[in-house]
């Protein structure tokens, strides 16, 4: 059957072989029968088809070498740095030396045509008394990524645990050792100014371990476009909605969730304010405007979101690739929990302070709003909220509903300016001001906590209503201030 098939490829009647495979069930296609479909979708020019196929071949096996070569081929006509790091990713899986010549082939014709641009990531991790940890993210990186697209550069805050030494034992490990624990914002500098210039940075704490494709889909999410400016991942445990609702009591079950996981998706990513700095994925153009973690936040805690934030004030978008999972033990500060959460408090006022807002007010999705949606994910929507904040529950929206266009209003002037950078938001007040959006009709008008704070929340609402589609909704919250 397979040597009918790739006979036919062969000479070329790639028509014929699409023909030939209406005869077959589609829920019973192997592996071999996805690469011939997918070798002939795009012979013929039919990418998206090929797109589909490539995504259900890499669900049946997210580790098949020609698979990546093939998706490779798909990305070239419009990423060529992606396309670059599926064949790197193919290179990866492959065993056979005439295979890997092939796709060599394809990784040099990339770098011929002269613009490619493409930069490897340096790995900062900080190690402070973890040697077990430590260990175990190091090993987890060099299993799932080829040694050519990395550097790991480690950053001892005085261990006294046998860290420091095995650290000096690995040939492939930067290492940069300090006297007394500098926290995580200077630890953090020091590896970025010791990484290679071009490198894109992976700020990655030593608690985490990855899993096959963890890393790969994060830099495609990265380079997904010329804004994204950093990409972020799922997790066991974190804040900023980063947790995937399933538990496992092993690591070798997360292990076989992130396998699954970490494939090719339709709309993986969702637009973020910020990402928690565990393992955290920026674009070098990117950090080299910002210039680094502001060390105002050590020890540390609010460094990431003065990143994000940073980002977003200069046009960066922050994504949160779903199709990427990544191990973090996490637990907190242990004995030390006291004093992290004194630091938790001191450094929220420094935000405050620098931007002028409190994310933590500003910055959450409202899944109880989300959930009130009753629209089919296909479907083209306009929303409009009132209050939005940052714009995080509009984001989300955006994420699970790919047609949405998502539009906003906020009263507070720096909060607008932050969240209008990356979305359709505009600064205002409701009773004040009119729709800015005056040409547009809305099928949901979101007023999350709003209402209670009107003065007039009636002539409000009925002024709202004329903005609505026919059928259109308004989805509201009013907070139970009585406790009844």
């Amino acid at each position: 059957m397979y040597g009918k098939l790739t006979k036919m490829l062969e000479q070329g009647c790639y028509r014929d072989v699409l023909e030939e495979l209406k005869h077959y069930d589609i829920r019973e296609y192997t592996e071999e029968l996805i690469i011939i479909a997918v070798s002939a979708f795009l012979a013929v020019g039919e990418y998206e088809s090929a797109r589909q196929y490539l995504q259900a071949g890499l669900q049946i096996n997210p580790r098949n070498a020609e698979l990546y070569l093939l998706l490779g081929n798909y990305c070239e006509r419009y990423n060529r740095m992606q396309a670059y790091l599926c064949y790197e990713n193919a290179a990866l899986y492959c065993e056979d030396p005439q295979d890997k010549a092939i796709i060599q082939s394809f990784k040099e014709n990339l770098e011929s045509q002269g613009d490619l641009n493409y930069r490897k990531v340096a790995i900062v991790i900080l190690s402070y008394n973890s040697y077990e940890m430590t260990r175990f993210c190091i090993e987890s990186i060099r299993r799932n990524n080829i040694p050519s697209s990395y550097e790991i550069i480690v950053v001892d805050n005085a261990s006294t645990d046998g860290s420091l030494e095995w650290l000096k034992q690995q040939r492939d490990v930067v290492l940069i050792s300090n006297s007394e624990n500098r926290g995580f914002p200077y630890g953090c500098n020091q590896g970025i100014e010791a990484a290679d210039p071009r490198a894109d940075i992976m700020l990655l704490n030593n608690d985490t371990i990855l899993f096959p494709n963890s890393l790969f889909w994060l830099r495609m999410g990265l380079y997904e476009d010329e804004n994204t400016g950093a990409a972020g991942c799922m997790t066991n445990c974190a804040s900023n909605e980063q947790v995937i609702s399933e538990k496992f009591a092993t690591i070798q079950e997360y292990e076989a969730y992130a396998v699954k996981n970490n494939v090719l998706r339709d709309n993986p990513h969702e637009t973020k304010f910020y990402l928690v700095g565990f393992a955290l994925l920026v674009r070098r153009e990117a950090l080299d405007e910002i210039g680094g973690l502001d060390l105002r936040y050590a020890p540390g805690q609010f460094e990431d979101c003065d990143l994000g934030v940073n980002l977003c004030h200069r046009g960066w978008r922050s994504i949160l690739c779903h199709n990427s999972f990544i191990y973090h033990f996490g637990g907190g500060a242990g004995q030390n929990r006291l004093v992290w959460q004194d630091v938790y408090h001191k450094n929220r006022e420094k935000f405050k302070d620098k931007w002028a807002f409190d994310i933590t007010f500003y910055s959450h999705a409202r899944n109880d709003i989300i959930n009130m949606l009753d629209s089919e994910a296909g479907r083209t929507i306009h929303v409009l909220e009132v209050d939005c904040g940052l714009g995080a529950t509009l984001a989300r929206i955006q994420y699970m509903y790919p047609h949405a266009h998502v539009y906003g209003m906020e009263l507070v002037p720096e909060v607008a300016a932050i969240g209008g950078s990356i979305l359709n938001i505009v600064q205002g007040d409701i009773e004040r001001s009119s729709i800015p959006f005056e040409n547009i009709r809305f099928d949901y008008i979101i007023l999350a906590d709003v209402l209670e704070r009107l003065q007039e929340p009636e002539r409000i609402i009925r002024n709202l209503a004329g903005h609505l589609n026919e059928g259109g909704a308004f989805l509201c919250c009013v907070p139970n201030l009585m406790n009844l």
